[in-house]
C-alpha cells in the first residue's frame, strides 16, 4: 500500500516569522517610499545663484589684491586652498568673491556669487542621484569659482591699493543683510596687504593701527566684520618698501590683527606665501 507523507504542520513560531517578514517589508516599502516623499517636500528651491531662498547656512568672502601681479607659486597656493574651500563646502554656504577695489563712497558688487550644493558623496544612493549631484557640483559651483579665480589670478597692476576701503565695501554689500551670529561667517584675503590710498598709506609711514583709530579717517574706512573669522594669504613682496627698508614684517601684520579685531572680527591665521 502507498502511503501519502502529511505535509509537516506549520508550527506556532513559523506563523510568527512569517508575520515578522511580512511587516518588515512593508515598512521597508513604506520607509523608502517616505524617504523619496520627504526628501522632494524637504528639497529646498534654489535661486539664480544656486543658493537657497529661505536662506543661506554659511558665508564665504574671497577677497583677491590684484594691485601686483601674483607669481605662478602664489597662484598654485591659492588655488589649493580655495580647492579645500570648495571641499568643505556645506549645502547653502555662499561664496562672494571681491577684488580689493573700493573706495569709501560708492558701492562695491562681488564678481561672482554661488552657493555650495551640497557634496556629491553625501548623496543618498536610494533616494538621490549621485550623478546628478555631482554634475551639478561640478558645473553649477565648483567651476564657476575656477573660472573666476583664473581670470583674478592673471598678471595685472594698479596704482592704488585699498585694502580696508574695499574691506568695508565688501562687509556692508555682503554682510549687511544678516544679523550678527545668525551664521557662519569667514573671510579669506589674498594679499600682500600694503594700504595705499590718500586716506591710508604703508608707503608714507609705519602702520600704525592706535594712531588710525583716533583718526577722523576710522569711522569712514571701519569695517563691520560681525564675527567673522580672517584667514590672510600674505602675499611677499620683496620690492615693497618704504626708505629702502620693507614693509612686510611682524609690526605690519600685528597692524593688521589689531583692525580686524577692531572691526568685530577674528583673525584665524596670517599664512606668508
Amino acid at each position: 500500500m502507498v502511503r501519502f507523507r502529511q505535509p509537516p504542520r506549520r508550527t506556532s513560531n513559523d506563523k510568527w516569522v512569517g508575520v515578522a517578514l511580512g511587516v518588515v517589508g512593508v515598512l521597508l516599502i513604506a520607509a523608502l517610499g517616505g524617504g523619496a516623499w520627504w526628501l522632494r517636500k524637504s528639497k529646498e528651491p534654489l535661486d539664480a545663484d544656486n543658493c537657497p531662498r529661505a536662506g543661506i547656512r554659511a558665508l564665504h568672502v574671497i577677497m583677491i589684491d590684484r594691485s601686483d601681479p601674483i607669481s605662478s607659486q602664489q597662484a598654485q597656493i591659492v588655488r589649493q586652498q580655495v580647492r579645500a574651500l570648495k571641499n568643505d563646502a556645506r549645502f547653502g554656504t555662499r561664496f562672494d568673491v571681491y577684488t580689493f577695489e573700493g573706495d569709501t563712497q560708492n558701492e562695491m558688487q562681488p564678481i561672482i556669487r554661488v552657493c555650495a550644493p551640497g557634496r556629491p558623496e553625501e548623496a543618498n544612493e536610494w533616494i538621490e542621484n549621485p550623478e546628478l549631484i555631482r554634475r551639478r557640483y561640478e558645473e553649477r559651483f565648483s567651476a564657476v569659482l575656477d573660472r573666476t579665480l583664473d581670470d583674478l589670478l592673471n598678471v595685472t597692476s594698479l596704482d592704488n591699493s585699498p585694502i580696508i576701503e574695499s574691506m568695508r565695501a565688501a562687509s556692508i554689500t555682503s554682510l549687511g543683510p544678516i544679523p550678527a551670529g545668525k551664521i557662519p561667517i569667514s573671510f579669506t584675503l589674498v594679499s600682500d596687504m600694503v594700504q595705499h590710498t590718500k586716506l591710508v598709506s604703508h608707503f608714507k609711514g609705519e602702520p600704525n593701527f592706535a594712531s588710525l583709530q583716533k583718526s577722523q579717517t576710522w569711522p569712514l574706512v571701519r569695517p563691520d566684520l560681525k564675527g567673522a573669522e580672517v584667514e590672510v594669504l600674505y602675499l611677499l613682496r620683496p620690492n615693497a618698501k618704504r626708505s629702502g627698508a620693507p614693509i612686510q614684517n611682524r609690526g605690519h601684520q600685528v597692524f593688521w590683527e589689531q583692525l580686524i579685531t577692531a572691526s568685530g572680527g577674528r583673525v584665524k591665521l596670517i599664512r606668508p606665501i
